[in-house]
């Protein structure tokens, strides 16, 4: 669940050839509530520490371009260069679809993605965007969980596919060798494999969310996790796999604990051993909960308001909202540790 709103959060993703190193790790660094710049900071420098070596950042292409061919890539280049400083690659997703909302610009919003202006006025956004890359950034996806949305509306699903490729191949003539994908969930590869497949036919690799939650919104075992890294790496094919969310929520309310939130941290960890040369990154959301305010925020902003999906949104954190840890926190410090020990220095691409 890529919460739109939330400018910090960092995730991580690179492709190695299959044997040549472990997948590298991320973790969405958010800062707890109330914290100052300083201590996000802090934070972000821990999470280098403990052996992460990327982060992501969002970003929504109506706050790109708040207004017809007016930009504000400020966030952007900001992110590319204050991260990259810090050692970090880095890969960024433009929402033109997040989840269960499109993200255009007002203007655009209601036009079908086949639409000749709408098509033109992508174009010159990632023109201008193409301009910012520099060699630390490692992917660009072009919307976040898109089966999802498209889901819901199939017949847009031609026209979002061929629209998706159009944008990956106006990147890779900016860019050339720059890997380009579409953002799209576990629970889409097993329920909807024609619409997910059809989104990445023709991308450069193949990237998920991973969030194991039954049709209730109560979370499943953790027993079933290597079933569905399994599902994924066969998804993925020959193309790497990139495991951009990783998230398991601790609330009660859906049948959790801080003890199987913890479990979660290793079967993650080990699952993505035995498939270490197929999987190019795993990323976990988050390090801290979300505040009331901004959890309010995000059950608006989604449309769902069911308090099973607000306490799901409340309790991914590995801490919670004023930076006390939970179980799971101690289990992401000592596999971090050792995963990170055995990880290269993060090339260039």
């Amino acid at each position: 669940m890529k919460p739109a709103l939330l400018a910090v959060c960092l995730l991580s993703a690179l492709a190695f050839p299959a044997g040549a190193a472990p997948p590298l790790l991320g973790l969405a660094a958010n800062p707890r509530e109330g914290a100052t710049g300083a201590a996000f900071l802090e934070g972000v420098l821990d999470a280098r520490r403990l052996g992460v070596s990327m982060m992501f950042s969002t970003h929504r292409w109506s706050d790109l371009e708040p207004k017809p061919g007016e930009y504000d890539l400020k966030p952007l280049r900001e992110a590319i260069s204050g991260l990259g400083s810090l050692g970090f690659r880095v890969a960024l997703t433009l929402q033109t679809i997040d989840t269960n909302n499109r993200t255009l610009p007002a203007d655009l919003a209601s036009r079908p993605f086949d639409d000749p202006e709408l098509i033109a006025r992508f174009d010159r956004l990632l023109e201008r965007v193409a301009k910012t890359l520099t060699d630390r950034v490692g992917w660009v996806m072009l919307a976040n969980e898109a089966d999802i949305y498209l889901g819901m509306h199939p017949e847009e699903l031609p026209r979002f596919a061929a629209f998706a490729e159009h944008g990956r191949a106006t990147l890779r003539r900016l860019r050339p060798g720059l890997p380009v994908g579409v953002t799209c969930t576990h629970d889409g590869v097993r329920d909807r494999p024609a619409l997910v497949g059809r989104l990445n036919r023709d991308m450069d690799v193949v990237t998920l969310t991973y969030y194991p939650l039954d049709e209730r919104m109560g979370v499943r075992p953790v027993a079933e996790a290597p079933a569905d890294f399994e599902r994924m790496v066969r998804a993925a094919g020959t193309r790497p796999l990139l495991l951009q969310e990783i998230g398991y929520p601790a609330s009660p309310l859906l049948g959790s604990s801080e003890e199987r939130q913890a479990a979660f941290i290793d079967a993650v960890f080990d699952a993505v051993d035995r498939h270490r040369g197929r999987i190019a990154c795993f990323s976990f959301f988050l390090l801290h909960d979300f505040g009331d305010r901004l959890t309010d925020t995000l059950v608006g902003y989604y449309g769902i308001p069911d308090p099973r999906f607000r306490a799901f949104l409340a309790t991914l954190g590995l801490r919670k909202a004023d930076g006390t840890p939970r179980k799971a926190w101690a289990r992401f410090q000592a596999r971090a540790k050792a995963w990170g020990a055995e990880s290269p220095a993060v090339p260039a691409r």
